[in-house]
């Protein structure tokens, strides 16, 4: 059982449900510029209703509570360190077939080249800083 609490969690959660709320109005005001008044209606709904749903239930559930940040432990940060990795992997794997699509039709050179570039040089860069900076890899002894 952990005993490391993050100070910030109450907060954090909290703060899920203004960025959901910010974000939701956001894209009200977008979908009405673009003449989409049923989108500027349902998408707001959604977002909305997902910051409401991880904040409130946050107590009761373990899955809801990591999606709104509330109260980290060291095993809910291990979670999501390799939540991030798995979604960075498969992220990864999505641009490089789409630059190999680029490739055959001739388009190499388009977003999905850049993007991977973006991702490859970005996981270098931080490989050679946390490998300099001494951060030791986490291993999973005892699972």
């Amino acid at each position: 059982m952990s005993t490391t609490h993050s100070t910030g969690g109450a907060a954090t959660r909290w703060a899920v449900l203004a960025l959901t709320l910010v974000a939701g109005a956001a894209v009200a005001v977008i979908m009405v510029v673009h003449g989409e008044i049923t989108m500027a209606i349902a998408l707001p709904v959604i977002i909305v209703g997902y910051g409401l749903t991880v904040t409130l239930a946050a107590g009761r559930s373990d899955v809801a509570a990591q999606l709104s940040g509330h109260e980290e432990d060291e095993r809910r940060r291990m979670v999501n360190v390799r939540a991030g990795a798995t979604t960075a992997n498969v992220l990864m794997l999505a641009l490089v077939c789409g630059t190999f699509y680029e490739l055959v039709r001739g388009e190499l050179g388009g977003t999905f080249t850049w993007l991977s570039a973006v991702g490859g040089i970005t996981y270098a860069a931080s490989s050679v800083a946390y490998l300099r900076a001494g951060h030791e890899p986490t291993t999973d002894q005892g699972e």
